[in-house]
Order: structure tokens, then C-alpha cells, then sequence
């Protein structure tokens, strides 16, 4: 019993750095509005085919870096879609505050690897 409760604060412990790591530049932020949580959800539904365990699946432009906090109005986890792998990816989704265009943050692959989108079209398309 107390191994197994051991082995549980030990996995907890690494999904709460998993979720914090890779943004902790820009910590997950809840959109604040009803707007905001249906465009999130429309936008993420529309990309998730794009961003896969395996990899991106189209041409998205890469960004240097992710814009200051106080300039996205919200970020999520972005579900990715495929088969669940060692070693597969990762996705964060930032919506910027104009609300005309998102970031995908990727982390993943071998050592962790980390890649930003952006900016993409709030109306993108997997090309």
C-alpha cells in the first residue's frame, strides 16, 4: 500500500512538471469568457487533426517566441490526435488576445524536444 501510494505522488509529480515545463513562460490559462471557450474549442477541434503524437501535418510557419502573457487570452491543452507512442508530442494551444490568430506550442520527441507555431490564422486549416 505504501509503495503504490509512493509510485502515485511520484506520477503526479511528473505530469504536473509535464504541464508545467513547457510553458512556464505561459502557464495554462483558462479563457475567461463564454466567447473565448467556444472559439478555443472550435479552433482546437479544427487543428488537433493537424498536430499529431507523431508529428505536424502541414506547413505552419515557425515563431521565435511566444508572445508576453498579458497578450494571450487563453491557454489550453491541445489534444493531439494518433497513436499514443514513447516519445510522441505534446501540444499547448495560445490564443492571442486580438482573437485572429493562435500558437501551438509542440514538446515531445527525443529530449524533450520543443517547437512554436505561429501565428496561425484563427481560421487555419490542416494544409
Amino acid at each position: 500500500m505504501l509503495i503504490a501510494f509512493r509510485v502515485g505522488i511520484v506520477n503526479l509529480a511528473l505530469a504536473a512538471m509535464a504541464v508545467v515545463s513547457p510553458c512556464a513562460h505561459a502557464q495554462l490559462k483558462e479563457p475567461t469568457s463564454q466567447s473565448d471557450r467556444e472559439l478555443v474549442a472550435s479552433v482546437s477541434k479544427r487543428l488537433a487533426s493537424c498536430f499529431t503524437s507523431l508529428g505536424v501535418k502541414g506547413a505552419f510557419a515557425l515563431a521565435p517566441t511566444l508572445p508576453a502573457e498579458s497578450e494571450l487570452a487563453a491557454v489550453t491543452l491541445l489534444p493531439a490526435t494518433g497513436p499514443v507512442v514513447n516519445d510522441g508530442y505534446a501540444y499547448w494551444l495560445a490564443l492571442h488576445a486580438s482573437r485572429k490568430q493562435v500558437y501551438v506550442r509542440q514538446v515531445g520527441g527525443f529530449a524533450g524536444a520543443q517547437k512554436l507555431y505561429g501565428p496561425i490564422a484563427i481560421d487555419a486549416q490542416c494544409g
